[in-house]
């Protein structure tokens, strides 16, 4: 086996089994290495980094299946890896997915000399995936919220309905005649203050700027330029810090989200 770079990771910082004895893995390290790249393909699937694009983890998913289930080694050449995936036209485009996943975390890639593909390693990349982990639990909770004021939504509508069909002209049971009454327009769902405050989605139509998303930062400093202005009433809590700078990456925070936030914490606090 050729040597190892002398940055290469270590052990325990690897996400696959790296055989005790070099090339020749037990069955148990092939059978943890089959766990472990499950688990591993699923993360990169779920990541939310906007740089992971859905070339970058199909080519994360082909390397993790090249793997060698002898060796436990992954070494595909470029030109394996075009001429499996049409999708990927070029050796420039792999060699920046190459980068892309290094710069994530999510691989080490070496070259043992000129005449040879390059190897790759998959690594724990622990924080992200704490990052993605917590982004899910987060999103989780945004989607129970939007679920139950949709169902608040339908609730008012169906008030609405029944009122309506209650002014009508009614017969009385002494006169046998109708009787007229006041008939309340009733206004529109798009239009009412109150129901634009319980739907999201006729309160975006309206142009409500509190559930307009805020514009998505050019680069890492931009997004904790804007995240050291929002967060500056909030407590010191980097779990919150978090979670809005993953909503503010993938352009889905808003005003009424970082209400929210604030208020929550505001609650936890007191």
């Amino acid at each position: 086996m050729a040597k190892l770079p002398n940055d290469f990771p270590p052990i325990e910082e690897q996400a696959l089994p790296w055989p005790i004895k070099a090339e020749e893995p037990t069955d148990q390290e092939r059978k943890a290495f089959t766990a472990a790249r499950l688990e591993l393909m699923s993360l990169i699937n779920r990541d939310f980094d906007k740089r992971m694009t859905a070339t970058v983890k199909l080519i994360a998913c082909f390397l993790l299946e090249s793997v060698n289930s002898e060796t436990l080694r992954c070494f595909p050449s470029y030109r394996t890896i075009l001429e499996t995936l049409c999708v990927v036209k070029s050796e420039k485009t792999i060699e920046r997915v190459i980068a892309v996943l290094r710069e994530r975390g999510w691989i080490y890639s070496w070259r043992p000399d000129r005449t040879k593909s390059n190897h790759f390693v998959f690594l724990k990349n622990e924080q992200v995936v704490s990052q993605i982990l917590n982004y899910q639990d987060y999103m989780r909770g945004v989607r129970e919220e939007d679920r139950l004021e949709r169902e608040r939504t339908r609730m008012s509508v169906r008030e609405m309905s029944t009122g309506a069909q209650m002014s009508v002209r009614e017969q009385t049971s002494v006169s046998g005649k109708s009787f007229n009454v006041i008939h309340e327009p009733i206004s529109s769902i798009e239009k009412g203050d109150n129901l634009i405050e319980i739907n999201p989605y006729a309160a975006l139509s309206s142009g409500n700027e509190d559930l307009q998303p805020l514009p998505v930062p050019k680069n890492d400093r931009e997004a904790e330029g804007i995240l050291d202005a929002i967060c500056v009433d909030l407590p010191e809590a980097l779990h919150v810090r978090s979670h809005l700078k993953f909503l503010l990456t993938a352009g889905a925070l808003t005003k009424r989200k970082v209400l929210k936030v604030v208020a929550e914490q505001g609650r936890a606090a007191a």
